[in-house]
């Protein structure tokens, strides 16, 4: 019994991993049979397993996501913002550049595939209280405006931003991470 277990847990993960590394590779729908391919198992496995391809997806798109969680970080809010502003947008780069394929399928499915919309939401959250942490002193000096300057870094370095930047305004990353920087500083000013 355990050996089925476990047998089962590894073509679970096999599976997740194909699906991962179809998209990375530019298929941003892959079909049952290129996953089952891919991952060297049946298709009858992929749908004993997570009932289709949706499971496999969101699977996938948590797994991915855990695996990048450790690049959304807080800058300490200690002195001059400049530093901050740059390393928040140079950590932000690195996170939407790892995430980018596997982030654009998901942000495309959400509203077919019921927990992606929650994983996402989850990330943004993430991404937000790095700079109300990070741009907490700025922030306080707002008083009341404090939420609104939030919610403006917030939409100006979020994925859908970076997005905007690299695909259809079509910035190479180290000038959508001058431009967000530019804007960080702007709006802090």
């Amino acid at each position: 019994m355990d050996r089925r277990l476990i047998r089962g847990d590894r073509t679970r993960t096999v599976i997740i991993e194909a699906m991962i590394e179809l998209i990375e590779a530019g298929n941003a729908y892959p079909t049952a049979h290129q996953v089952a391919e891919h991952a060297s198992v049946s298709v009858r496995s992929l749908y004993h397993h997570f009932g289709g391809l949706d499971g496999i997806f969101l699977r996938a798109a948590r797994l991915h996501a855990s695996r990048y969680r450790s690049l959304i970080v807080a800058i300490p809010p200690h002195g001059p913002v400049e530093p901050r502003i740059r390393a928040t947008c140079r950590h932000r780069r690195r996170l939407f550049e790892a995430v980018a394929p596997v982030h654009r399928v998901a942000y495309a499915r959400t509203d077919g595939l019921p927990g992606l919309a929650e994983l996402l939401a989850d990330h943004r959250s993430l991404l937000r209280r790095q700079l109300a942490v990070t741009l907490a002193p700025e922030l306080r000096s707002r008083g009341g405006g404090a939420p609104y300057l939030l919610e403006a870094l917030d939409v100006t370095t979020g994925w859908e931003a970076w997005h905007a930047l690299r695909h259809h305004a079509r910035h190479s990353a180290s000038s959508a991470e001058r431009v967000t920087v530019y804007a960080v500083t702007h709006l802090l000013r």
